[in-house]
């Protein structure tokens, strides 16, 4: 998964630090990240390609550290960069650069929305002594936000449920019931909820697979395994989901497990011999 470095090493604690021409240098706009393009892909700009701009450290991976752009610069960027979606951060070559720069990214992003206190309104200061944003009027400090998610491969015997949102860009693949977990559940309990809303079915013996950051939506992902429990027929939530589908497991194309937990719980169903009935 998109975290699983080893033996590298992700060093995401609270520090101050100089950058150096080659540590990276992170820019975000209106949601999206400047990226150079290369031959094949793109790349994360260095600090030698901007190198009088001011930035301030995020994290570091072994030695190599992620500043963020502390400029106000809108002026139009020539040659080679450019401003892609977020998401392109998890197609990068380097798998060190796929997890440094979406981690950036999520701290970027939280920055980018707390310039203002929610509380009094007036400009919020980066904290000199921990990772958090400070109202220097009222005080009020908010520190980074972690969404919770939870998603599910429900087993059938030797069908696996798979769907697919609405606004997933990807129309080619199917994936898993997924979804934010509400105030005041358990994540056992988003697990249940989600399934019958977004598929109209009940599930038992909910088991917790393992879990992954994923910075392209603030959040971290709690992955379970279920069985179905009653009723196979499904009953899809129009407004949400596209397809939703029980798929053979001999059916089933192979995913690539480097990025997502979504296909690692769809790798483990597959590659499992067939239940007992």
């Amino acid at each position: 998964m998109i975290h699983e470095i080893a033996p590298h090493k992700l060093h995401n604690a609270f520090r101050t630090q100089d950058p150096t021409p080659y540590d990276y240098f992170i820019r975000i706009r209106d949601n999206k990240i400047l990226l150079k393009k290369t031959a094949s892909n793109y790349t994360i700009p260095r600090i030698k390609d901007f190198p009088d701009l001011p930035c301030h450290y995020l994290i570091a991976i072994d030695g190599c550290a992620y500043f963020l752009d502390d400029s106000e610069d809108n002026a139009p960027i020539s040659g080679s960069y450019e401003f892609v979606p977020n998401r392109i951060l998890r197609t990068l070559g380097d798998r060190l650069e796929r997890l440094g720069g979406s981690v950036a990214f999520h701290i970027a992003h939280w920055e980018s929305l707390n310039k203002f206190c929610g509380h009094c309104g007036h400009a919020m200061e980066r904290s000199k002594k921990e990772r958090a944003m400070v109202c220097p009027h009222c005080n009020n400090t908010v520190y980074p936000r972690i969404s919770p998610v939870v998603i599910v491969a429900v087993h059938n015997a030797d069908k696996l449920l798979m769907a697919r949102n609405l606004d997933h860009p990807d129309k080619s693949r199917l994936f898993l019931i997924s979804g934010f977990v509400e105030i005041g559940e358990s994540l056992e309990q988003a697990v249940h909820r989600e399934v019958m809303e977004e598929a109209g079915i009940n599930i038992k013996n909910v088991k917790y697979f393992g879990s992954q950051p994923w910075p392209f939506s603030d959040s971290l992902i709690a992955g379970f395994t279920a069985e179905l429990d009653g009723d196979e027929a499904l009953k899809i939530q129009e407004s949400e989901i596209e397809i939703a589908t029980w798929v053979r497991r001999e059916d089933i194309p192979e995913y690539d497990t480097s990025v997502s937990i979504s296909s690692c719980l769809i790798e483990d169903f597959r590659n499992k011999r067939k239940d007992p009935a």
